[in-house]
């Protein structure tokens, strides 16, 4: 029986209504994107919806200042005034424990491997307000955190048995975050983790083949797409009524400016679900056309990865090639800091509620490989789990955990919702 060519698409495929899978090259992992469930009604586990205010200054936080820290000791934070880091009092790896290497030999079972790992766990509180996040922050405010990372990825790349320091932050409850601080944490470990390792094979590989960067290919291909979006009028994969927002809202990618700017004067309800219709006929390419790009400035575009898995997971990547952020410019630092805020002021917006997620940074281990100057380029993932509205959120689940990773809504329109929602926080919206 013929085969149809690899490219191959009927004239009546939509991908906003047709199950299709795409394929993620930083691990080379498909995810299966099923639009049409999006209409499907939700009668599952629903959240606690976090609206509780919280103090500027909470006296049994731990992480608050000039409070004891938690671990008994009788340590007490100094009184600090915009970013402290601390060694963890819990940390997930130690510096000061026995060895235990592998054994290779033939006689040992390779199916049961084990090694020891050592490193050091940091803190790196925000602020010193105890209810703020970094959607409630000001760039200026943004800097010294990224001032903290740098350091600390510097302090780390001086200790010889460290290859690896690993940024993040969870948000949220809903993430596993133990305190509600506004705080991240730093890993650095002696190997190379599984999701850096899995990413620099990948780009070693492309690069190999096409003699270039992956990240600075894909930072092009989503510009052009943007642009192309823009001139064919296909960068609107949503109906105003579809993205959950009364008013209208700007798609604008550079900074909003003035009160409220691109919204409704009158804040916007809270969904409690919403659906995502599609409004024009695809064209016969093999991939579906409109902006992933959700906002970017001089230095960084922050977009919906082609292949997210999760409902509005997004990427921030440097536009230049950066290994790391210590190559960053002090403009380069700042025009992070504003990316950070705008896109968690973004994500606040469009449920109305503190928005969780887990946030890394991905960027060169600290060890001697100089290929890896060539082959990392700095780039940050953004995983939220929220899907419906703020109480509702994606589960990882059957197909998921035994088959591959799946999602509903595409990540066109997870996008467009995104560049629609305000720069303008719905808490100072008011």
């Amino acid at each position: 029986m013929a085969t149809q060519p690899a490219t191959a698409r009927s004239p009546s495929f939509d991908f906003n209504h047709h199950s299709h899978r795409r394929l993620n090259p930083l691990t080379r992992s498909w995810v299966l994107c099923s639009p049409h469930r999006t209409q499907r009604p939700w009668q599952g586990k629903q959240e606690d919806d976090d609206l509780s205010k919280r103090p500027s200054y909470d006296p049994s936080c731990y992480l608050c200042p000039t409070n004891t820290r938690a671990n008994g000791a009788h340590l007490q934070n100094p009184d600090y005034t915009d970013t402290f880091v601390f060694e963890n009092d819990f940390p997930a790896v130690q510096q000061n424990q026995p060895i235990l290497l592998h054994d290779s030999s033939e006689d040992e079972n390779s199916l049961l491997q084990v090694e020891s790992v050592r490193g050091q766990c940091h803190v790196i509180c925000f602020s010193p307000q105890h209810d703020k996040t970094l959607a409630d922050m000001a760039e200026p405010e943004i800097v010294p955190v990224i001032d903290a990372w740098i350091s600390t990825y510097k302090a780390m790349q001086q200790q010889g048995h460290i290859n690896h320091v690993q940024i993040f932050e969870n948000k949220g409850a809903i993430m596993g975050c133990s305190n509600p601080h506004p705080h991240g944490q730093v890993w650095s470990t002696e190997d190379i983790p599984q999701e850096t390792a899995v990413e620099l094979e990948n780009m070693a590989k492309y690069r190999q083949r096409h003699h270039r960067c992956m990240l600075c290919d894909y930072v092009k291909t989503e510009t052009d797409a943007d642009r192309k979006a823009k001139a064919d009028g296909s960068a609107d994969p949503l109906s105003p009524t579809a993205t959950g927002m009364n008013g209208t809202h700007t798609s604008s990618h550079t900074a909003e400016t003035g009160p409220l700017a691109g919204t409704d004067p009158t804040p916007p309800t809270t969904p409690t679900s919403t659906t995502f219709p599609s409004t024009k006929t695809m064209p016969s390419a093999t991939t579906p056309d409109g902006s992933r790009i959700v906002c970017e400035n001089d230095s960084f575009i922050c977009l919906v990865p082609f292949w997210a898995t999760w409902p509005f997971e997004t990427m921030v990547l440097s536009k230049a090639h950066l290994a790391r952020l210590s190559d960053m410019t002090s403009a380069q630092k700042q025009d992070l800091a504003n990316i950070l805020r705008r896109i968690t002021c973004r994500y606040d917006n469009l449920f109305r509620c503190s928005f969780p997620y887990s946030m890394g940074v991905h960027q060169a281990p600290t060890n001697d490989d100089v290929s890896h100057q060539e082959l990392s380029h700095l780039h940050l993932h953004f995983y939220p789990p929220l899907l419906r509205s703020s109480t509702v959120k994606k589960f990882l689940v059957g197909f998921e955990l035994l088959g591959q990773s799946q999602r509903d809504l595409t990540p066109e329109q997870a996008a467009k919702r995104l560049a629609d929602c305000s720069e303008v926080h719905y808490k100072s919206a008011v």
